[in-house]
């Protein structure tokens, strides 16, 4: 009998649907993108306002040898985005090209797993990404664990 009962406790575990995480409404974070084939880097800082709908990046870009440093911040309910180029002094005023978005998972994505990128047998040496997918879409979040 209490095999029987932790058999049911087990399949029933097993059979719960995983949710997608809930992004929080105001976050930072850190951008690199790097090119070495086309000698291009880029660094910067990313902050994100689904409160206010609003987005504001600062940004390094390294193109050979010319360096850029941006702000950009980005009003989504005014549909305007304000571009400050460093270098030259010159802010550059025009209309979004694209209604706002929410960042993350949406309620309707279905669960496709799990992968680790890297390994999991050394702690600190992998990253676990779990998949969601809505037609046509996937998308990729990543948790990041550190032990």
């Amino acid at each position: 009998m209490l095999a029987v009962l932790v058999l049911c406790l087990v399949g029933l575990a097993v059979a719960q649907q995983p949710r997608p995480c809930v992004t929080p409404p105001q976050w930072e974070g850190r951008v690199f993108e790097l090119n070495e084939q086309q000698r291009f880097m880029v660094r910067g800082r990313i902050t994100y306002d689904s409160v206010y709908h609003r987005v504001h990046v600062a940004e390094e870009v390294d193109i050979g040898r010319t360096d850029d440093y941006y702000d950009i911040i980005r009003l989504f309910d005014s549909n305007i985005e304000y571009d400050y180029n460093y270098n030259t002094r010159n802010c550059t005023r025009r209309p979004l090209a694209r209604p706002w978005r929410d960042f993350g998972i949406r309620p309707d994505a279905i669960s496709r797993g799990e992968a680790y990128v890297g390994t999991s047998a050394v702690p600190g040496a992998g990253i676990l990404a779990t998949l969601w997918y809505v037609f046509p879409f996937y998308y990729y979040t990543i948790l990041i664990s550190i032990s």
